[in-house]
């Protein structure tokens, strides 16, 4: 047997120190890890292109999610409109989820959640182990509600109250605005609300009829979502409203201190008539048979009297050219019941007032007037500084301080003052009225627009049916008291600051011809502050700090169009607790009123034919706890843009 030449472990050791073929030997061993390399490298791709597509797929699906929420506030009209973008994209919807989610950004907001799971198919992974599917996720989040700045008109802002309500009949003309409710809405089949679109925050509106309707038909956008007051933080309403603090706080001025004096009758007795006048210090020429002048001379500035009375068909012309610097006293009451009494111009001090009566005419050159109230009743009426059954006439630029008032009864003419530096600061009568108008009486006060005017008031203001009634213009109306008009009165420009309530037609009444024009309420440049101490307490205004009332037609009252109140017409009660609110009754019809009615926590109502609109170039816009319209028409635009009220939402992808 021939023996080996070399032995294994030789052989082995000769292979290891062998060079040649190790370039071979390498690749041969290295192949399988390039091989992985190359198969994940490709694997990974894939998954990048495929995360890419279902990105794509969930920004679309949740972005039509969100628009469909948007539009129809209904969680399937959202699921409907993201499966379809799955589809229309080659996706199975059943790898996708949609969830309506709290915005991350926005709160108070809804949002949709999309995600995105599919499985990719590997293939040269596989050679690497057990890998045959890989999932590939994505994820978008469009938020619902980012609102673009869009008019809104009406707004019911309890979120317990029953939002905003129609019923017989009824239209409300909201074609360039939005209405909203923190609650729900109810349009019967007869009604409608022609608008951009309507927010709601509870229960989707009850419309069997789908009487919310775009401009020129066809159903407007509903949207739930949370409505803000739109006036919440306004500046010059919370500057107006502090002002009631300052009303309540008044008191009307004091009667005058005046010296006892001498009584002085003008009739047909010469001699008690001359005799009188001289121990008056001054001098009394009969000049006909009904005719008396009083002269006092000039180098006394006071001239004092107790009591004056004329007898029946008595013309006296009472020192009419004396200075303007002359002061008169009375300590008594001052009658007229003869024909005609005539001052001049000066101070006049009248410690038991002043009583016109049997259809004679009175005239005071302009001056300071300060009246105390009457010992008698005035007409049945109460106890007043003025009692005007005739006619009173007096000049300007006066100033008045009555401490109970002026009366004007039933066919009387009161004219007060003229030009525009007046004031004003009445106290109350024996009744607590500080202003009463009779049944077809006629009152006009003179403007108070100068810089020291006042208008004060401590007490209530009150017209019946057929007067007309001229308020001046001023700065600031303040009234500790209630106004209620049942007649014609224009309201002088300027801010009214009503500790009560103003109610038109609580009663009765209506328009009245007055100065050549019909009237009911008429105001230009004019607000409204109402305290709602207290509610009406007649007839359809019973329990409203504004009101409207049955058959009282024709108000037209326009708010500034610039100011720190511009466009604020009325503003009722600021108090939670303080729930009085507005309402224009049956009948109060062919109203025009222009500028907000701002009741955050009282009711907002309309019914049996009432109705309103703003005039042109004017607006109004109704914010109540709770808006209620029943058989009539209104027409409402916005009048104060608020941050939020929208006809359609703007999506907007937040993750």
């Amino acid at each position: 047997m021939t023996k080996p030449t070399h032995s294994f472990p030789r052989i082995l050791t000769r292979f290891a120190h062998a060079r040649n073929g190790n370039i071979l030997i390498t690749t041969a061993l290295a192949l399988p890890i390039l091989i992985g390399m190359v198969a994940l490298s490709v694997e990974y791709g894939g998954g990048l292109m495929k995360r890419v597509e279902n990105q794509r797929v969930a920004d679309l699906a949740a972005f039509a999610g969100a628009t469909a929420y948007g539009a129809k506030s209904t969680e399937a009209a959202m699921l409907n409109a993201a499966n379809n973008v799955a589809r229309l994209n080659g996706l199975d919807p059943a790898a996708m989820t949609v969830t309506l989610v709290d915005s991350p950004r926005s709160a108070g907001t809804k949002a949709v959640d999309v995600d995105v799971a599919t499985q990719q198919n590997l293939y040269f992974a596989r050679v690497l182990g057990d890998f045959e599917q890989l999932q590939v996720k994505a994820g978008a989040v469009a938020e619902v509600g980012v609102t673009p700045s869009q008019p809104g008109c009406v707004y019911a802002l309890s979120s317990s109250e029953t939002g905003i309500t129609m019923s017989g009949g009824t239209s409300l003309n909201a074609s360039g605005c939005a209405v909203s409710s923190n609650t729900t809405m109810t349009v019967p089949c007869g009604t409608k609300i022609v608008t951009t679109g309507a927010n709601y925050n509870t229960t989707v509106p009850n419309q069997p009829c789908n009487g919310i309707e775009k401009t020129g038909g066809g159903a407007a956008p509903v949207v739930k979502q949370a409505t803000t007051d739109p006036l919440a933080g306004h500046t010059g309403i919370a500057d107006a409203v502090a002002r009631l603090t300052t009303v309540r706080s008044m008191t009307g001025p004091s009667a005058p201190i005046t010296p006892t004096g001498f009584d002085i009758r003008f009739a047909y007795d010469t001699s008690q008539t001359e005799t009188q006048a001289i121990a008056a210090g001054c001098t009394a020429a009969r000049l006909s048979n009904n005719s008396w002048r009083l002269t006092c001379p000039t180098n006394k500035t006071t001239h004092s009297f107790r009591k004056i009375t004329l007898g029946g068909g008595i013309h006296v012309d009472f020192n009419s050219s004396g200075p303007a610097s002359t002061t008169y006293t009375f300590s008594d009451v001052v009658t007229n019941a003869g024909n005609s009494l005539t001052f001049g111009p000066g101070t006049f001090k009248l410690a038991k007032g002043l009583v016109t009566e049997g259809g004679s005419t009175t005239t005071f050159g302009a001056g300071t007037f300060l009246i105390g109230q009457s010992d008698s009743d005035c007409n049945g009426s109460g106890r007043y500084s003025i009692c005007n059954t005739s006619t009173l006439t007096i000049g300007g630029p006066s100033t008045f301080e009555l401490s109970a008032g002026v009366y004007n009864s039933g066919g009387a003419t009161l004219t007060m003052g003229s030009g525009v530096l007046n004031s004003y600061k009445f106290g109350p009568s024996s009744t607590g009225n500080a202003v009463l108008l009779g049944g077809g009486s006629h009152v006009r006060m003179a403007d108070a627009t100068g810089v020291s005017s006042l208008f004060q008031v401590v007490g209530d203001f009150v017209s019946d049916g057929g007067s007309c009634f001229t308020i001046p213009a001023a700065a600031h109306h303040d009234i500790k008291g209630a106004l209620r008009a049942a007649g014609g009165t224009t309201f002088g420009s300027g801010v009214y600051t009503v500790r009560d309530f103003l109610a038109f037609g609580a009663n009765g009444g209506g328009s009245v011809w007055c100065n050549g024009a019909n009237v009911a309420g008429t105001g230009v440049d004019v607000n409204f502050i109402l305290g709602g101490d207290r509610a009406s307490t007649q007839g359809t205004c019973n329990g409203y700090a504004f009101c409207v009332g049955s058959g009282f037609s024709g108000i037209s009252l326009a708010a500034p169009k610039i100011g720190p109140l511009g466009k604020v017409l009325v503003v009722g009660p600021q108090l939670p607790a303080n729930i009085k609110g507005a309402t224009f009754a049956e009948g109060g019809s062919a109203g025009v009123l222009a500028g907000a009615f701002y009741f955050p926590f009282g009711p907002v109502t309309m019914s049996g034919g009432a109705s309103a609109g703003g005039a042109n170039n004017y607006c109004l816009q109704l914010i109540g706890s709770r808006i209620t319209l029943g058989g009539g028409t209104t027409a409402v635009s916005e009048c104060i843009a608020a941050g939020g009220g929208s006809a359609a939402k703007k999506v907007v992808l937040v993750q």
